[in-house]
């Protein structure tokens, strides 16, 4: 059995232990042995098979997250894109952040994070009990936004307690003194202030974001929790890091107040949650 494709599996046992659902894990800890057996009776790739086996789990081991995969899988979508953000190191670097996020702050008006994907870490979010008004979730892959207002946040997206909106956050002409200005949908364009701002992949893209962010929220007195990795080989990592250092040199704060990395399979990831003014 290829390791990448049992490394979603080894994820959701990760978050379910985070959640301290013991019972679920177990299940998925089966599943795993499934997996490896030299006939396989499940097949991750195949939709109708993963929405039987979730279905199971779900009626034996209720848990959120069995429904979240089961709308998912029920969805029709490359089962590859949900087991990508649930492979073990996307599970343990979002634990890591929302619990050292938790440690400084669990109050929040308006949290943005920046290329939020599928919206998955509102679970993380949820589950430190930090609290929140409103949470927007900005990306620019349309099929995301959908799969993070339809699947991951449903039940929160009415009065849009928690909304997917387009946003690059590459474009810095749409950030302002007075918040960021986005299309939550075709034709709705909102504006807001947050006062706390999370991005998990700035591996993804340049810093300008960044400085431009740091320069227009000198009144804001917002946190930001960022991370960003040394897996150099991955084509779309454009703006990796060696160390904590060069982090702190390309993402500098004012009041820096937690730093720290962690050791992944095959790489660093690396987090700086802090201040500016």
């Amino acid at each position: 059995m290829n390791e990448s494709t049992l490394n979603w599996v080894r994820g959701l046992s990760s978050y379910l232990e985070f959640v301290e659902d013991y019972d679920a894990k177990r299940f998925i800890d089966f599943l795993e042995k499934c997996m490896y057996a030299e006939n396989q009776v499940i097949n991750s790739t195949d939709n109708k098979g993963m929405v039987e086996f979730i279905s199971v789990l779900r009626k034996f081991a209720p848990n959120e997250i069995f429904d979240i995969f089961h709308k998912y899988f029920r969805s029709g979508e490359d089962p590859k894109i949900i087991q990508d953000a649930f492979s073990r190191g996307q599970v343990l670097s979002k634990i890591w952040l929302v619990t050292e996020l938790a440690k400084i702050q669990k109050d929040f008006k308006m949290i943005h994070v920046h290329a939020g994907w599928l919206g998955q870490i509102r679970l993380y979010l949820d589950q430190v009990n930090i609290n929140y008004d409103k949470i927007r979730i900005f990306d620019i892959d349309p099929i995301a936004i959908k799969l993070s207002d339809k699947v991951f946040n449903n039940e929160l997206l009415e009065n849009w307690k928690v909304k997917s909106a387009y946003f690059d956050i590459t474009d810095t002409e749409q950030l302002y003194r007075t918040g960021y200005e986005y299309k939550s949908t075709d034709t709705v364009i909102e504006k807001s202030i947050p006062d706390c701002v999370i991005s998990t992949s700035c591996e993804h893209f340049s810093d300008n974001w960044y400085h431009k962010l740091k320069i227009k929220s000198e009144s804001w007195g917002n946190l930001v929790a960022i991370q960003t990795n040394n897996f150099h080989k991955i084509e779309d990592h454009i703006n990796t890091v060696h160390s904590l250092d060069e982090m702190k040199m390309k993402y500098p704060m004012d009041k820096l107040l937690y730093e720290g990395e962690l050791e992944l399979n095959g790489y660093t990831r690396y987090m700086l949650i802090g201040k500016n003014k």
